[in-house]
């Protein structure tokens, strides 16, 4: 069963909640970018439609409420 576009936009968006903490580790996200404004930068151009306030929050504080699960 193929994933859905919602299914995808989530996974692309967890990765890049995973890749916006790596790169502010390394000092490699200008000053002011927020992780919103990174995802925006960032999601392909075919997920932007999908991508929303709310699923950003949701895969951001779940992936932050499990650090040691997910690791």
């Amino acid at each position: 069963m193929p994933l859905t576009i919602r299914e995808k936009t989530v996974i692309i968006t967890s990765h890049l909640v995973s890749l916006y903490s790596e790169n502010t580790e390394e000092n490699k996200i200008p000053d002011g970018q927020s992780v919103i404004d990174f995802i925006i930068k960032n999601i392909p151009p075919e997920y932007k439609p999908h991508i929303s306030m709310d699923l950003i929050d949701d895969v951001f504080n779940f992936i932050a409420s499990r650090p040691m699960e997910l690791s």
